[in-house]
């Protein structure tokens, strides 16, 4: 017994110590600063690749309840839906997304970080701010922390790089696991990376995206969305 324990002791600190295998500065000058552009010619399209996820995802819901409403016996009434949108005057069910369903797309779209633009300031060696339309965060090479996911989560953060990729990497215990790398491509451009797995509604979710650098003056940041820490 004692020696199981043990050996499950090595392993968790095994896994613990290669999710932390981040260095603090790439082993030759990298510079990933600048205003970044979406090119959408040559990236994906994460808004699709959610939209046909959770298609499937209905698709199976919906073989299920009718499994449901087959197997549930004549004289016995279908379970009151509480969340339900109120009837309009003609007494029927208006259609459309709940509140919270319209919060969980919002949570989703930060999640995926669909943004047309990047922005990348190194704030000293080893410091970034990495700016999108839906966040902002100050991230530190070689770090290991604690952050809030978007749909409140608590997750440990790694942050580091990986041979030419700058990766942040989020994982919430029994939750969401995410990893975004980015690295300059030979032509000069920003490859960005995403995949999302554990247990999540993006899980499974990969994408890819590679943005041009802004040549024209940079747009003044806005004071009220500074980098989260």
């Amino acid at each position: 017994m004692l020696t199981r324990s043990l050996c499950a002791l090595v392993l968790c600190l095994w896994s613990v110590l290669a999710l932390a295998d981040y260095a603090a500065a790439p082993k030759k000058p990298i510079d990933l600063t600048g205003f970044w552009i979406l090119n959408t010619a040559a990236s994906d399209d994460p808004e699709a690749l959610l939209a046909e996820k959770q298609a499937k995802e209905w698709e199976r819901f919906e073989r299920m309840r009718r499994r449901e409403e087959e197997s549930r016996p004549a004289n016995v009434p279908p379970p009151i839906d509480a969340d339900a949108p109120p009837p309009d005057e003609n007494g029927n069910r208006r259609r459309g997304p709940r509140p919270w369903q319209k919060q969980q797309q919002e949570n989703l779209r930060q999640m995926l970080g669909i943004s047309p633009t990047l922005e990348i300031k190194q704030v000293d060696p080893g410091r970034f701010d990495v700016l999108s339309a839906v966040d902002s965060r100050r991230v530190q090479a070689g770090s290991h922390t604690q952050v809030s996911m978007p749909e409140g989560q608590l997750a440990d953060s790694w942050v580091g790089w990986e041979g030419e990729w700058f990766v942040i990497e989020r994982r919430v215990r029994s939750g969401p696991r995410a990893v975004e790398k980015f690295r300059l491509t030979k032509t000069g451009q920003l490859e960005y990376l995403m995949s999302w797995g554990g247990d999540s509604e993006l899980s499974g979710i990969k994408v890819r995206r590679l943005y041009d650098r802004r040549t024209g003056p940079v747009p003044e940041a806005n004071p009220d969305h500074g980098p989260s820490q």
